[in-house]
């Protein structure tokens, strides 16, 4: 079978141009001859010339035969289906979007014309991409978490690409990604000269929904304090109004908020309580679902208040005393909360010390900067400001490394570098790896989530980025060139550093664990000035205090073992979503492996079971499990030996899946990455006519086994002159020449 297309040496518009001057100069000429000769002679002669002038643009169009290539073996086609939850939408004629395009590839194969002219290779994907069986599969099956259409293509690329016959990739999706990458792969696919096919399913969908977020699901504090439970509420679809917010606490009630969110649907909700005096409590946020919500998982969240001890006993030692270390030290003297012992160098000789602890302060001019295992013991935490290296002795290092690694204490660097030149007892300790140069002006962004680093509880939920844009810069930054294994960054340098000085990466807060204890490098100068009010907004003026002591009882917390225990129980995190695996940590003391048999049990909605902990090095067991469905679940552990016998937690798992999020689906990113890959958009009724879409889009797109020109053959040249000479003959005879 041959195709035909005009494939002019020039552009339509200029021939068209052209067509339309020529017939505009016939038209005028034939008006001027009006006077010479009546309509009998001049209509024939004006549709003569007209007949000319479609012939040589017709011949001037280049017509041409194209003959699709021939193929020995049948074509591979890819059909991909997207079974993500999104694809169980009813917005299709009453079906749903899944459903709907099973019956169409279904319709299709019955008939034989998918099968008849290609070698199907049927796949569906959500978050991974797996074999499927077209008369295996059904509506049910749209409940996937995610929709990868970037793997999807990617994948299925990879497949086609050293085959010699293959006829593309046909995508049925609604478009809704929620992952990054398809036009990524639409390029890739365009770079293996493989077309995707697009084929998209679904219509818009006014979604309604109400959902709560918190900025953290733990929060530390110490035993008895007032604690700020923050949250937000989120609308979508719902006219203007108010909501109802109920706070729980040992599952009741006991306080209700209304709230009305803005024009974004957002509003932020904030709440009052005392923290436990001892272990841990759970609070709850939870607002009524409404008939017309599409999900209903995520009305409720859940916040644990964890105590971490009545007050945190901190060393400050400062061998170079700076604004830094001044207003560090009022800070913590404010606090009562604290026990503080700060040391200062003047000079060679010359040191004193501040004790401040329940209100009371007073001055010692000894060096009391601890000497021996008992004297680090009565610290909870020590921060190291510059020259602290002027305080150490022959002994120090190891009583230091012993404090943090055996007795689970913390350890703050608080001005960067605390020391000059090289000093390998700190350097060992440090989580960063400093570099050469310094950088000035930088501004601190949190490189981690408040789940992973509760410090940065310092706003109310949703007010962190606006407030940390306000707060000052820092005015002096050391360079870094990395971090040690195993260490996290917190916070780096943010944009609007001096371009050239690498501020933008320089690490601002860094962590790692050093044994049982952890070390924290707070890499700044200027830090003091956040002390000051800034915009007389009130959430600012206590940012450099909240920061600080959120830091402190971050440290404290970690500790693995309380008064009289050898056994402590640990998850990886207190919010899971339900696509992720649970962990958990059990640590011991001096007790034999050999005897040792924990059994950890966890229950929740619709989940009951008992996992065996494997043990690992250093008297350390890890259990996994899930992931489970959203909700609350409680987490024991019975231990045949050590103290206690037994340990509780709970954890909450939430719908992780943006896929209900947005239901509409999305035609321009399915069309855009058709466009992209070089291929076309195709319709339901296109599906069954597959082979006919394909070797039409071959045509168009040239790639045929011979091209014959229609134009350069005797007849064509016969049939123009034949009529010129007829308007030659007819204008002679009328007297028009």
């Amino acid at each position: 079978m041959r195709y035909v297309l005009f494939l002019p040496p020039w552009g339509m518009q200029l021939l068209s141009a052209i067509a339309i001057a020529l017939v505009f100069l016939a038209a005028f000429r034939s008006w001027r001859e009006r006077a010479a000769r009546g309509l009998r002679i001049r209509w024939p002669a004006f549709i003569l010339r007209i007949l000319i002038v479609a012939g040589l643009i017709a011949v001037a169009l280049n017509p041409t035969a194209l003959y699709p290539k021939d193929t020995v073996a049948k074509p591979r086609l890819i059909v991909l289906i997207d079974t993500s939850a999104s694809m169980a939408t009813r917005d299709v004629d009453g079906e749903g979007r899944l459903e709907a395009v099973l019956t169409v590839l279904r319709e299709a194969v019955a008939r034989g014309s998918l099968e008849e002219h290609f070698t199907l290779d049927v796949r569906c994907f959500d978050k991974d991409v797996r074999p499927a069986i077209l008369r295996a599969l059904g509506p049910e099956a749209a409940k996937g978490r995610a929709s990868d259409i970037g793997g999807a293509i990617a994948s299925a690329v990879g497949d086609l690409a050293d085959d010699k016959e293959q006829a593309g990739i046909l995508i049925a999706s609604d478009g809704r990604a929620t992952a990054l990458g398809a036009e990524e792969a639409a390029r890739l696919a365009l770079a293996r000269s493989i077309p995707l096919w697009t084929w998209c399913v679904g219509g818009d969908v006014l979604r309604r929904d109400v959902w709560l977020d918190v900025p953290a699901s733990e929060i530390l504090a110490f035993s008895g304090d007032e604690v700020e439970l923050g949250a937000t509420l989120h609308q979508l679809g719902f006219p203007p109004r108010t909501f109802v917010v109920e706070v729980l606490g040992d599952e009741k009630v006991i306080a209700r908020i209304e709230v009305t969110p803005d024009a974004d649907g957002r509003a932020p909700l904030v709440h009052r309580i005392a923290a436990p005096d001892r272990g841990e409590k759970r609070f709850t946020f939870r607002v009524a679902a409404d008939p017309d919500e599409a999900e209903t998982a995520n009305n409720e969240r859940s916040v644990h208040v964890r105590a971490v001890g009545d007050k945190v006993r901190i060393l400050v030692v400062e061998g170079q005393p700076h604004w830094d270390a001044k207003f560090l030290v009022q800070a913590l003297k404010r606090s009562p909360r604290v026990d503080l012992t700060a040391l200062y160098r003047l000079g060679d000789r010359r040191r004193f010390a501040v004790i401040s602890s329940g209100g009371e302060e007073r001055r010692e001019t000894e060096d009391l900067f601890p000497r021996t295992p008992e004297a680090f013991a009565a610290f909870d935490v020590i921060v190291m400001g510059r020259g602290c290296e002027a305080f150490f002795d022959a002994g120090t290092e190891d009583l230091l490394s012993e404090f943090v690694a055996r007795q689970a204490g913390g350890l703050i660097f608080s001005r960067g570098k605390g020391y000059g030149g090289e000093f390998r007892p700190l350097a060992k300790l440090e989580p960063v790896v400093w570099g050469a140069g310094i950088a000035h002006d930088v501004k601190l962004v949190p490189a981690v989530a408040r789940e992973e680093f509760p410090v940065f509880e310092i706003a109310p939920t949703g007010e962190l980025d606006a407030l940390i844009d306000r707060l000052p810069r820092f005015d002096r930054v050391a360079q870094t060139a990395g971090i040690k294994p195993l260490a996290l960054v917190l916070a780096r340098g943010g944009a609007g550093a001096p371009e050239g000085t690498g501020a933008d990466d320089a690490i601002l807060l860094a962590t790692q664990l050093y044994g049982l204890g952890r070390v924290v490098t707070v890499n700044a100068s200027g830090l003091w000035r956040w002390a000051f009010r800034i915009k007389g907004r009130d959430e600012d003026e206590f940012v450099y205090d909240r920061l600080w002591l959120g830091l402190l009882r971050w440290l404290i917390s970690g500790r693995e073992f309380l008064a009289e225990e050898d056994v402590s129980l640990r998850s990886d995190r207190r919010l899971y979503s339900d696509d992720q695996t649970l962990r958990f940590l059990i640590h011991t003391r001096r007790l034999d492996p050999s005897v040792y048999r924990p059994r950890l049990s966890i229950r929740g909605p619709g989940e009951a079971m008992e996992i065996e902990p494997g043990r690992q090095a250093g008297g350390t067991y890890v259990a996994e499990a899930g992931p489970f469905a959203p909700g609350t679940y409680e987490v024991r552990l019975a231990n045949n030996i050590g103290r206690p016998p037994e340990l509780t937690t709970t954890v909450e798992v939430v719908g992780g899946s943006i896929e209900h999020r947005v239901l509409s689906a999305d035609p321009a990113a399915m069309a855009r990455l058709a466009e992209i890959s070089d291929g076309e958009v195709v319709r339901a009724e296109d599906v069954a006519a597959m082979d006919r879409v394909i070797r039409t889009w071959h045509v168009r797109k040239q790639l045929a086994e011979r091209k014959d020109s229609l134009w350069d053959r005797w007849p064509v040249l016969a049939a123009i002159l034949a009529l010129l000479a007829a308007e030659w003959f007819v204008r002679r005879r009328g007297g028009l020449l």
